[in-house]
């Protein structure tokens, strides 16, 4: 009897907390609740931009003779499959590319330098997405960063959605050349000069890229700009303004393309910078770049999305893991082959670790 009149104290409870419900609930209350998460945007694409001086441009050569070194890297760093990046191309990240070596840019002769290496080979500063493979670099038969970045990237798109690199870089170029084509400097009154580095090739031609990318159908969003210079800026006077400088030009570059970016935010485009050469040998001076570096680094440390990649592309601080210049495929100002590719796989392991492409 305890458990029957249990149960009937149970139905009795239950039922009138069903007819108490019935009454004070709203008709709308049927309804799901609708989500706080935004939708996620079919058609958007990630895009990144890699800029610098002369080992962003890319100065490694990737063939001595009918040696393919990059094969021969490959093999030494256990990894297979190298002809996606000397035959194919990475289709799955497409880049465009504008480029040229140290003095030979002309504002004026955008599409007619024949000095200048880029995708679009009829309207140069057009630019035009190709799979990503050697020969992207100072010339065709160069390679920079952008290998190692497509080979760390090669499965988080497909060739019918890709990732997109643009790429303008100029070896040699830095804030303080003494020619006009410096990345940018504001002078005593704060104002940026008419002609330099950013305003004149960098931005605009990141523009074009990002109209190529909307008239293919999808919406880009850049989601980091990659970055790697300083050789040029390893002078103590010039090492002591180097943070502001790279601040003030990082804040504009999230400020102009801030439509560009995820939530429409410019503090939503990462900033991934690339430490120099440090060692002996190095034609800047190796205490000088060791002084760049801790600047770098203490710029990447002053922001949440800013990040670095090291000496040791971010691995273990051995003599081994060391990124060096020299050969096979460099000089004594850039890096070698197996150097380029890992530097380019750092920067793509920084882009994966911290979740860049969501």
């Amino acid at each position: 009897m305890k458990s029957v009149n249990k149960l009937m104290s149970l139905t009795l409870v239950a039922l009138a907390m069903g007819l108490t419900a019935c009454t004070t609930t709203p008709a709308t209350s049927s309804k799901a609740p609708e989500s706080s998460v935004p939708e996620e945007d079919p058609n958007a694409v990630s895009v990144f931009v890699l800029s610098g001086q002369s080992n962003m441009e890319g100065n490694t050569s990737f063939k001595s003779g009918s040696t393919d070194l990059i094969a021969q890297a490959f093999e030494e760093m256990g990894l297979t499959d190298p002809e996606i990046l000397t035959e194919t191309g990475v289709e799955s990240v497409q880049t465009s590319l504008y480029c040229a070596g140290y003095g030979q840019l002309d504002h004026t002769k955008l599409d007619t330098n024949t000095q200048v290496n880029a995708t679009n080979t009829t309207e140069r500063f057009k630019g035009a997405f190709l799979p990503t493979k050697t020969g992207m670099g100072l010339n065709s038969s160069k390679m920079g960063p952008e290998l190692g970045m497509a080979y760390a990237l090669k499965d988080e798109a497909t060739a019918e959605k890709p990732i997109y690199f643009i790429k303008m870089a100029s070896g040699g170029s830095g804030f303080e050349q003494g020619t006009q084509y410096n990345w940018p400097v504001k002078d005593a009154e704060g104002n940026w000069p008419e002609i330099n580095m950013y305003h004149t090739f960098c931005k605009p031609f990141i523009e074009n890229n990002l109209a190529l990318i909307k008239e293919a159908g999808w919406n880009p969003v850049i989601k980091g700009w990659l970055w790697h210079q300083g050789e040029s800026d390893s002078a103590t006077e010039k090492i002591a303004k180097y943070k502001q400088r790279l601040g003030d030009m990082v804040e504009l570059f999230r400020n102009d393309f801030a439509e560009y970016a995820k939530d429409e935010d410019g503090e939503n485009i990462a900033f991934v910078d690339g430490m120099i050469y440090q060692g002996s040998g190095t034609a800047w001076g190796a205490q000088t770049s060791k002084d760049m570096n801790a600047v770098k680094q203490e710029f990447a440390d002053s922001a949440d999305n800013n990040y670095i990649v090291d000496i040791y592309a971010n691995e273990e601080p051995t003599a081994e893991n060391e990124l060096k210049p020299g050969n096979p495929g460099g000089d004594n100002m850039h890096y070698n082959v197996k150097s380029s590719l890992r530097l380019g796989m750092a920067y793509g392991k920084v882009i994966l670790d911290n979740h860049l492409l969501d």
